[in-house]
């Protein structure tokens, strides 16, 4: 993986052992100047977000791809993060609950299964296979 191409990513995405939007949306809504969900439904959310202005966008999905996690997905560079890693620490912060994220961003023939696991026990890399064989 590529710690280089991490300035250029234009989104984020984590994957948090949690299934309260109110508690996630509280977070995100502490964590940017703009934020505002603009669809709830019983799958999770969608929102307008950032810090300069409300021109990102993002999604809150519950047991995303079935996974037991909810995924955090952010389309915006006008984050208070520099990565899915500051995200996730963040949110782990907030959240005191399991992160699992990329280290960095993805490149030819990085392994697709190994994610960063942010938990009460430190971080590590782990293999997380999220798709069924």
């Amino acid at each position: 993986m590529s710690n280089e191409s991490l300035s250029y990513l234009d989104d984020l995405e984590i994957y948090v052992a949690c299934n309260d939007v109110a508690a996630i949306t509280d977070w995100l809504s502490s964590a940017f100047n703009h934020f505002e969900v603009v669809r709830s439904s019983k799958k999770g959310c969608k929102f307008r977000c950032g810090q300069a202005g409300s021109d990102g966008h993002g999604m809150v999905v519950l047991n995303a791809g079935r996974t037991g996690f909810t995924s955090i997905w952010i389309d915006s560079k006008d984050t208070p993060w520099r990565d899915d890693v500051d995200m996730g620490r963040a949110a782990f912060a907030a959240l005191n609950r399991e992160v699992r994220c990329v280290e960095s961003a993805w490149t030819k023939g990085d392994d697709p299964d190994q994610w960063l696991q942010i938990n009460a026990e430190g971080e590590q890399l782990i293999q997380w296979v999220t798709e069924e064989t």
